[in-house]
């Protein structure tokens, strides 16, 4: 009876692909983790740009968000890479991979010219301001982001978890506020310091910088919201073991170079190269340290050495030292 039920099974399965055709069986098993994935990419995306601070230079400002937007695009093309079924697509996201990474590398060799004591634009080189919309003083754009007039989701707060953060920046006005927090998992999100749109601004009222809070985040109205923040001590979350990360002596060396200390988050800023056991391009990132203690005589500009790994579902720098 076994043998007999095993092979109607199979006889079932074959005769689906005949009726169904194989592609459209694999496109209604999605990968898993996949819808996660590509709403990180699409959080990434959006908030890398209005988050970047601009020189006020032309030429640097011009050649940063340039860079910004290739890594965006490799981004979106190894997830594509790493989920997507499709041959013509993912030959695409290859594509992608190999044409953008050759422009980066172009873009940060004229960054590391700029920044030479003789380097020269072109003689003819109009001075900053002279555009033509630079010209039109006293002409300010501005745009205001409206939302659908549509009575927004109400998420069961009573299912949602409450997660532990730290609030980096409130946006009364816009509705925003930014929190370094933990994992999230409702929304299978790492832990991440990420910009909220607030379900509803008065939950605001009384959140400042620096807080250490509980809250409940969702999808509402297809954005990630904060639902509930409630300020004051973190209550205790229930004893895990610290995911230790591989031995030192498993993971690569990366050079890089830094562009930001901060010592009292814990945090450092590496324009570096591959990171093997990341599965990570070259680009510029905001690393956090296992032990504050390794950033001891780091500081913007030094060349280094560095092992990161993925701790506690962030991934942070376990050593650095100096020198290439």
């Amino acid at each position: 009876m076994k043998r007999l039920t095993t092979t109607l099974s199979a006889l079932g399965t074959l005769l689906a692909v005949v009726a169904i055709g194989p592609d459209q069986i694999a496109q209604a098993q999605p990968a898993k983790g996949a819808l996660a994935a590509y709403e990180r990419v699409r959080e990434v995306m959006d908030d890398r740009f209005k988050d970047m601070k601009l020189a006020g230079d032309p030429d640097k400002d011009f050649a940063a968000l340039l860079i910004a937007h290739h890594e965006d695009l490799i981004f979106l093309a190894r997830t594509h890479l790493e989920h997507g079924a499709d041959e013509k697509l993912r030959q695409v996201a290859q594509k992608i991979l190999d044409e953008q990474q050759k422009q980066i590398s172009e873009l940060k060799e004229w960054q590391v010219r700029n920044r030479q004591p003789d380097y020269r634009a072109r003689l003819d080189q109009p001075p900053h301001g002279s555009g033509p919309l630079d010209q039109k003083a006293g002409q300010t754009a501005q745009v205001q982001a409206t939302a659908p007039a549509q009575p927004a989701a109400q998420p069961a707060a009573s299912n949602l978890p409450m997660v532990s953060g730290t609030v980096e920046k409130v946006d009364a006005s816009g509705g925003k506020v930014t929190i370094d927090h933990g994992a999230i998992p409702n929304l299978n999100m790492d832990a991440m310091t990420m910009v909220f749109r607030a379900q509803d601004p008065a939950i605001l009222q009384g959140v400042k910088e620096g807080d250490k809070i509980q809250f409940q985040a969702d999808r509402v109205n297809g954005q990630i919201s904060v639902v509930r923040i409630e300020t004051g001590r973190p209550q205790p979350s229930p004893t895990r073991p610290a995911a230790q990360p591989a031995a030192a002596t498993n993971l690569p060396t990366v050079s890089g170079t830094v562009e930001k200390v901060d010592t009292a988050q814990g945090k450092v800023t590496i324009d570096h190269g591959p990171i093997p056991n990341l599965n990570m391009d070259a680009m510029t990132m905001v690393f956090r340290v296992q032990d504050p203690a390794v950033l001891k005589g780091v500081k913007a500009g030094d060349k280094v050495q560095f092992q990161a790994d993925r701790v506690n579902g962030q991934i942070s720098v376990v050593s650095i030292r100096k020198g290439r």
